[in-house]
């Protein structure tokens, strides 16, 4: 995962915190206390507005003749139905992804994008410039540019650092947290403004461990979740890509034309040397692994509902996918199903949860082990905080609730009970699910990095169908791998037995907003 090379660059340019614990406090109270008595699906009015750009960035609801939602129960399913969405593009193809990787899976999609540039479509990518470092992803990039499909993100030769860095004359900023404001929404889109245009979005990145190709090596072998889309939504996920394509594009106009300089000089080498030959290290095995997912048959079981997108952009002030999660919070009346890779909540999410559990709503989280999770230092902080969310359960609210209310702790574990050991790696989903009727799926984690650094998007929907079947996933599959901590546990994890680990957590605390 990307997530410490970007806490190390950030780091490099000397990120700080420009805003004081109490002014975060307050304004935490203040989003929870305008999510009390409101619902997802509210008017704009009833949001937060950004202090930049006030309510524009917001979209509206969806009815459920203008929104349908498949579920997507996997990553195998989910790269089946991608490619079968590409297969058949007739105008545009939109693609947007913190992490496009140029292995087995990623290769076969840029195989695909090639193709359909060649047969007319209208091909754009959008990457994010400091996640996909690695040689093979780069060439990978190098390549679908020479065969004329845009990618925002990435320049020849590693220039598009140039875009990161507070440089003078160079870059339209100068602010050092700029290089840790990452940009990890997820978007595929297909043929936007025909009848039958759809698209995916969620958790998953492009690339092997997303889609699961390769069970034999386990800490690259996820467990995600996608959504099917289509309807009059589309339109606001497309609108969501372009004008995230259009701040690249103003980025690019703006760094003083170094990136255009680049791309001259190294056709220039290719003009006088010819093309460079480019070869790709792969497996045969994996390469057949994802030919038989392409080849999967994905059922499509789409159902209409009433449903929101939501866009949240911290570089803009924006905070409307975290009003999202607290209005869901604040409105349930008897669960919350909630799965999040990097759980390490602030103090709004602290609050509504203990808040609903206290309504007696029964309140499952469940996140990364430190066994699983491939971020050092977020697990150790998050169980510094389960003591904290449990302490609701002995509270005499709670006590006196009449059905089986309070706050449930899970960590994944990649394997279950029986297993000799660990069969999958990490969780990386963000999904919940709000009494088994509302549900959410996108790319926001329950941590300081989504809620003030990273762009992040979502989608809200309300039906019974869809949330029985998201939840039937979360009990039956994503509970079954995971284990339920203890009241006892969080007390132990909040006061380490060694000195080791007390450093350790302390020293992660230092860093906790960059997490």
């Amino acid at each position: 995962m990307t997530r410490s090379i970007v806490i190390w660059v950030a780091l490099a340019v000397g990120v700080a915190c420009s805003s004081s614990t109490n002014k975060r406090d307050a304004a935490a109270r203040e989003l929870l206390a305008r999510a009390r008595g409101t619902t997802v699906f509210g008017p704009a009015s009833e949001f937060v507005p950004s202090k930049r750009i006030g309510l524009s960035g917001m979209f509206g609801v969806r009815s459920p003749t203008e929104c349908e939602v498949a579920i997507l129960p996997g990553g195998e399913d989910s790269f089946a139905a991608r490619m079968a969405l590409l297969a058949r593009a007739k105008r545009s193809i939109r693609i947007e992804a913190l992490i496009f990787t140029g292995d087995e899976s990623g290769l076969r999609v840029a195989e695909l994008l090639k193709q359909k540039k060649r047969e007319g479509v209208d091909v754009r990518v959008i990457v994010d410039a400091v996640s996909n470092v690695k040689l093979q992803t780069q060439w990978m990039y190098f390549d679908l540019k020479q065969h004329g499909i845009e990618i925002e993100g990435y320049e020849a030769m590693g220039l598009q650092i140039i875009n990161e860095l507070s440089l003078p004359q160079l870059t339209p900023w100068n602010d050092p947290i700029h290089p840790n404001m990452r940009y990890h929404e997820k978007l595929w889109i297909v043929d936007a403004g025909l009848p039958d245009a759809e698209a995916v979005t969620g958790g998953l990145n492009i690339a092997n461990e997303y889609f699961r190709v390769d069970p034999t090596n386990v800490p690259r072998y996820w467990r995600d979740q996608d959504v099917l889309v289509r309807g009059a939504v589309l339109a606001d996920l497309t609108a969501t890509f372009d004008r995230n394509w259009a701040h690249f594009k103003a980025i690019d106009a703006q760094r003083g034309g170094v990136g255009e300089l680049a791309w001259a000089a190294a056709r220039k080498l290719m003009d006088q040397n010819g093309p460079p030959t480019i070869s790709f290290e792969r497996r045969d095995d994996l390469i057949r692994t994802v030919a038989a997912f392409e080849a999967r048959t994905v059922p499509r079981d789409y159902q209409a509902a009433r449903c929101r997108f939501f866009q949240s952009r911290p570089r803009l002030e924006e905070t409307f996918i975290q009003q999202a999660y607290l209005k869901l919070l604040a409105s349930a009346q008897r669960e919350v199903l909630i799965a999040n890779a990097y759980f390490l909540p602030t103090i709004s999410m602290r609050m509504a949860i203990k808040e609903a559990a206290a309504r007696c709503v029964r309140v499952v989280i469940l996140s990364n082990s430190a066994e699983t999770s491939d971020t050092p230092g977020i697990n150790p902080l998050a169980r510094g905080y389960y003591t904290e969310l449990l302490s609701i359960n002995d509270s005499s609210r709670v006590k006196a609730c009449t059905h089986d209310g309070g706050v449930q702790i899970w960590e994944w574990l990649g394997k279950r009970p029986g297993d000799a050991k660990q069969t999958q790696g990490l969780l990386h989903a963000k999904y919940i699910v709000v009494d088994r009727k509302v549900s959410l799926v996108g790319s926001y984690n329950l941590d300081p990095r989504s809620e003030r650094l990273n762009s992040e998007s979502a989608i809200v929907f309300e039906n019974d169908v869809l949330a029985a079947q998201l939840a039937k996933l979360f009990v039956e599959q994503d509970l079954s791998t995971s284990r339920r901590i203890s009241a006892q546990e969080a007390a132990r994890f909040e006061s380490p037995a060694t000195v080791q680990q007390r450093l350790k957590n302390e020293l992660a605390a230092v860093f906790e907003d960059l997490l």
